[in-house]
């Protein structure tokens, strides 16, 4: 007798995972109970499928990415805690996997591989990037593909690094892999940091994703639970929010979603189980299982006028950050580069600019994120 195929299934994704200097021994140690709690360690466990973004370099290589903000890279033996865990599945088309520079991306692969644990996103070059993944749960074919938005983690022809959002290529391939799965999932790192509604680049791509293929999409890079909507059969997330991270600002980025895949009979079904960040070094599932305030902010995606206003508001805050990177000069320099033209350009790459200035310029130039702030929050300022 031919045996009957399992008809119910459960796949859990859960957002920003990695440790810190304040729980980095708990990882170490593979104390799930301590980082995690019971509540969540249940979930993981009756889970037939794990996913997290593995957002940092596990590496014990000295390298460093050269770059502005913070550096994540953590000692491989950091990996039992995924392990202990259950995370079937890493994804690591981000912007922190290559912050422990090339040897840190490989030894990374290397070590999830050591674990068991699968991973896309990232490759040892341009060409050798896996970023899809099947499984069959619950008698359905379930995708995953993965992609970041470009930041310090652009691979080469030799060197490593993510895969990257290219709007004609990705689409191809989820409409491709569409072929290939009953539900797909695509992992978008990117979107505005801190900020819960979509900006309209990452509006238009993710309703294009969801146009190619895609059944769910969703953002994991802004760190703050962000506003969802359904286009078309497809439904789409702004913001996961943070699983377990550095929590820096408090009252948005201590709050997460862990999603829940339910598959029953042919059907799949999107939960959604709030986590909750406690003393900066552990994540439990919240006691109130109250979605209100996020479900509010969903249900201000149809005022084209009110997201306009609101993200040009978002951009005009965060512009005196661009304003440093590209500030004009001196009235007194202005007459230098006039009356001494090969004097100025020498003295305004070697004196005048900081290094940390010239990577934040180019930051600013190349990120998807980044440039759209800084362009929306320029144009406002002249305007007014």
């Amino acid at each position: 007798m031919e045996k009957e195929t399992k008809r119910e299934g459960r796949i859990l994704i859960a957002g920003d995972l990695f440790p810190t200097e304040e729980n980095v021994a708990y990882f170490k140690d593979g104390d799930v109970e301590r980082l995690f709690g019971a509540e969540l360690c249940r979930l993981f466990a009756g889970a037939d499928l794990a996913v997290c973004n593995l957002e940092g370099a596990l590496s014990d290589a000295p390298g460093r990415c050269r770059k502005t903000g913070p550096v994540k890279v953590a000692p491989s033996a950091a990996v039992e805690a995924y392990r202990r865990l259950g995370v079937h599945l890493c994804l690591l088309a981000n912007n922190h996997v290559t912050d422990g520079g090339t040897d840190g991306v490989l030894e990374t692969m290397r070590t999830l591989d050591a674990a068991g644990i699968c991973h896309i996103g990232a490759g040892k070059d341009a060409a050798s990037i896996e970023r899809t993944f099947i499984r069959e749960v619950g008698g359905l074919r379930i995708g995953f593909y993965n992609v970041a938005e470009t930041m310090y983690n652009r691979p080469g022809k030799d060197t490593p690094g993510v895969w990257l959002y290219d709007e004609w290529l990705v689409c191809r391939e989820i409409a491709a892999l569409k072929e290939q799965c009953d539900y797909l999932v695509v992992a978008y790192h990117g979107g505005i940091e801190n900020y819960p509604y979509p900006s309209p680049e990452t509006r238009k791509r993710f309703r294009r994703m969801a146009e190619s293929g895609a059944d769910l999409v969703v953002a994991q890079h802004t760190h703050c639970i962000g506003a969802s909507e359904n286009h078309q059969s497809s439904c789409l997330i702004y913001g996961q929010g943070d699983f377990l991270l550095k929590n820096f600002l408090p009252g948005r980025t201590d709050s997460g979603l862990l999603l829940e895949l339910k598959i029953s009979d042919g059907q799949v079904s999107v939960a959604r189980h709030l986590v909750r960040s406690l003393e900066n070094r552990f994540v439990r599932l919240a006691e109130l299982q109250d979605l209100t305030p996020w479900d509010a902010l969903s249900a201000r995606l149809d005022d084209e006028a009110f997201l306009a206003d609101a993200f040009r508001t978002f951009c005009d805050r965060e512009l005196v950050l661009y304003l440093t990177a590209f500030k004009s000069p001196s009235k007194w320099a202005r007459l230098l580069r006039w009356i001494f033209p090969k004097a100025y350009r020498k003295w305004l790459r070697e004196k005048a600019i900081r290094p940390d200035d010239l990577l934040f310029a180019l930051h600013t130039l190349r990120s998807e994120q980044n440039r759209e702030t800084a362009v929306t929050g320029l144009e406002h300022l002249l305007e007014s």
